[in-house]
């Protein structure tokens, strides 16, 4: 190996030593954070018709809540987020410091009380009544209006391209290559099961069911959680599939962080003290917004996994923007940091602008109000353009109809004259 080869190589390693380092140590250059996570353990949302546990005396605190083991995970998930940015958080809570988001659900809303009680302990004149906890206000908006982290926000565009989305070659491929899984698990489920989105719903409920040591019907023996599990993942990598998608579903989020930095770098962010931001969402929201970045894993991100987006500034007044992934439900500190395509762990803030400018629009409320047709005849067309095409084309077919019509009528014609002049021909053969 030259030395050229040698050099390149260490340097490499150091690099990655630096970027390791900077993740596990340094918060004295942060500036801002976005931290986004899926909500806690929950109960299944829909049981399957013929599923042996679909009582709900199985689920005393109803479908689809969030359980003790999801509040206890949010609790220690909040403690991880105090002992990361101990240094950069206020160690009591100041509300021009953190503002909270959560979709209207009531599992997210629990999720982010039960994080921000370990997140938060009172001090002094917080503590009352002898409590080690505090109220903190988690904000929300109606689900059919939440853009920027409902997965059923209204968007009648979007609904459409996710019904395209199974004509689509490779989908229509792997639907296929699935239909004898999807016509067992109608037989055996009592639910019709046509795609991979609706098998996901068949595996989040017996997932939710294994670990509530609950034992599954013999049927699934062949089907959970393989191949079960493999279809799933491969829903979760449609929810924002196409760039249109991802404008609509990722889009909203990465947009807002993208003018917080913004505000943030030329100081007109307010209040002046706010440097972190808290979404409790779902684990579609986390997925669509990896994609909307392009740097999905195609996995459906467990309980409690958490997405943060940190701006730092160095020594040179140069802003960088690095993005980490905790996602797994396993005690530890392990995590991943993401690196976006045509960037670096590190991304200059002016590369990170511009590599997530084409999944932003301004108006997500007019996006979405009408689907597009799945084949438009004429896609490019205004109104009147249409209906000038379209008279042309009424025109070109009566020009056909008479050019037809015509041509017949010649037709008789000359079998009519054909007819006149044979006999005159025999006639004067005769003489």
């Amino acid at each position: 190996m030259d030395p050229m080869s040698n050099s390149r190589i260490l340097i490499l390693f150091l690099m990655l030593c630096a970027a390791c380092c900077y993740e596990k140590n340094d918060t004295s250059t942060l500036e801002l954070v976005h931290i986004l996570f899926r909500h806690g353990d929950r109960t299944p949302i829909n049981p399957y018709p013929n599923d042996p546990y679909k009582d709900p005396v199985y689920w005393p605190m109803g479908w689809g809540q969030l359980t003790n083991e999801g509040k206890r995970r949010h609790y220690r998930l909040g403690q991880f987020l105090r002992e990361r940015y101990s240094n950069f958080l206020n160690s009591s809570y100041n509300l021009d410091e953190i503002v909270v988001r959560s979709t209207d659900v009531d599992r997210t809303l629990m999720s982010a009380e039960s994080n921000l009680a370990g997140l938060y302990l009172p001090i002094g004149d917080q503590i009352w009544a002898n409590l080690t906890w505090q109220p903190i206000p988690v904000h929300t908006i109606p689900v059919s209006q939440d853009f920027l982290l409902s997965p059923e926000s209204f968007c009648p565009r979007y609904n459409q391209m996710l019904i395209e989305l199974d004509n689509l070659p490779e989908i229509k491929r792997f639907n296929e290559e699935h239909m004898e899984l999807y016509r067992y698990l109608t037989e055996q489920s009592g639910k019709q099961v046509n795609n991979a989105r609706d098998a996901e719903y068949i595996y989040d409920t017996l997932f939710i069911e294994t670990r509530f040591n609950l034992t599954l019907p013999n049927w699934t023996d062949s089907v959970y959680p393989e191949p079960l599990k493999e279809v799933s993942d491969f829903s979760f990598g449609m929810k924002a599939y196409t760039n249109e998608m991802k404008k609509i579903r990722g889009g909203p989020l990465v947009r807002e962080i993208r003018e917080h930095i913004k505000m943030k770098i030329q100081g007109k962010l307010f209040p002046k003290k706010r440097r972190f931001f808290m979404y409790s969402a779902h684990d579609v929201t986390i997925a669509m917004f990896l994609q909307s970045l392009d740097i999905f894993n195609g996995i459906q991100p467990p309980y409690a996994s958490l997405v943060m987006l940190e701006l730092h500034k160095d020594e040179l007044e140069r802003h960088f923007v690095k993005i980490v992934y905790k996602n797994h439900t396993r005690e530890t500190r392990e995590m991943y940091t993401l690196i976006l395509p045509g960037c670096r762990p590190l991304c200059p803030v002016d590369d990170f602008l511009r590599l997530t400018q084409g999944v932003v629009i301004d108006d997500y409320v007019e996006f979405c109000k009408t689907a597009p047709t799945p084949t438009p005849l004429f896609p490019a067309l205004s109104k009147i353009e249409f209906i000038a095409v379209l008279v042309s084309g009424m025109l070109f077919v009566l020009l056909v109809v008479a050019l037809i019509a015509c041509l017949v009528a010649w037709g008789r014609l000359r079998a009519i004259r054909r007819r006149g002049y044979t006999p005159i021909s025999e006639y004067g053969s005769a003489i």
